[in-house]
């Protein structure tokens, strides 16, 4: 009787003993312990210099190095932010309206020129634009159909955006293209001179837009819009195009209005050219991408959305206040004034 209690108290006392080792070895740092979330930053809605129309920006909260990596627990490594571009100036050039050719998307995506797509959503050959984009790793937007100063009184089966439409009617035909053509990240529209100069239809689509990851870029097809302030009060990352690359189809007309893109982006550190899926604009890229120009950075739209609003040497750090906010898109179009549907 006596041996059996000596035995459960030699067992009491190693259980005590292993207790107090595992204390003591976690207390210090020792044994497995779950690797901590990798959290991603949200950034605050940034600030535009309306006063002299600089550069749009919003502030890293974080306060994190762009080059930082998120090391996994198997000690892989994974970006956490865009690659670094080259010091600037920035040129991000857009070509609008894929998804109506096939030979015409083969061929832009032969080139090596950083540019971003932008695909009409319900068309022959959209999906064909985005799985070819998405192969070669180029980013694409959607070039949402908008309506324009000459139409006439818009259909909802067309698709097209347009002033006098519900906020029901809207939201809708946003959310279906955006499920047509779920790895876009951004917007940007097709023509759109009257939608885009409508104040609560643009507060709609802007609404819309706020509850997804996606970036704005105001096409600018009318030198009155207020796409890209409405987007920017509601907190959405934006940019506005400034040159229309190939409003005109020769040759000398887009060497000319290149130039004038690249004098803008030396001037105020950015610039967003629009192009389109056409054959002499394919030609004229093609020579660019061959023998790029010296002295800027060409980046995609999202590059150029990570420099604009995520880095803080960048930022504006002041609010957005209404209608007043940043004219650069207007006051830097002078050759462009008018409405181009």
């Amino acid at each position: 009787m006596k041996h059996g209690k000596d035995l459960r108290g030699l067992a009491v006392g190693l259980c005590l003993l292993a207790a107090g080792a595992c204390v003591i070895l976690f207390g210090s740092g020792g044994g497995k312990t779950l690797p901590e979330p990798l959290r991603e930053e949200t950034a605050g809605p940034g600030a535009v210099r309306a006063e002299n129309g600089e550069h749009p920006g919003r502030e890293n909260p974080g306060g994190e190095n762009e080059d930082s990596v998120a090391v996994l627990p198997s000690g892989e490594k994974t970006e956490e932010a865009p690659r670094k571009p080259g010091p600037g100036p920035y040129v991000a050039i857009v070509i609008d309206d894929f998804g109506f050719s096939k030979a015409i998307t083969d061929g832009y995506g032969e080139l090596t020129l950083p540019l971003t797509w932008s695909i009409i959503p319900f068309q022959s050959h959209s999906l064909y634009a985005a799985g070819q984009a998405e192969k070669a790793g180029i980013p694409y937007m959607i070039h949402m159909p908008m309506g324009a100063g000459g139409d006439k009184k818009w259909d909802e089966k067309t698709g097209v955006i347009d002033s006098g439409m519900s906020a029901e009617t809207v939201t809708l035909l946003l959310r279906k293209a955006l499920a047509f053509l779920p790895g876009a990240l951004g917007m940007n529209n097709h023509r759109g001179s009257r939608a885009t100069r409508d104040e609560h239809l643009m507060e709609t689509v802007m609404t819309e837009l706020a509850s997804t990851s996606l970036f704005f870029l105001d096409s600018r097809t009318s030198s009155a819009s207020v796409a890209y302030n409405t987007a920017r009060t509601k907190g959405i990352p934006a940019a506005f195009c400034s040159v229309f690359l190939d409003h005109e189809p020769s040759e000398e007309f887009m060497e000319k209005q290149f130039q004038r893109g690249l004098d803008l982006a030396a001037k105020r550190g950015w610039v967003v050219m629009i192009a389109h899926t056409r054959q002499g604009t394919l030609d004229f890229l093609k020579k660019k991408s061959d023998s790029p120009p010296e002295k800027v950075t060409f980046v995609t739209m999202p590059e150029l959305m990570h420099i604009l609003w995520d880095r803080s040497d960048m930022s504006s750090r002041q609010s957005v206040s209404g209608r007043n906010v940043f004219k650069a898109g207007r006051r830097f179009r002078a050759a462009n004034e008018g409405d181009f549907s």
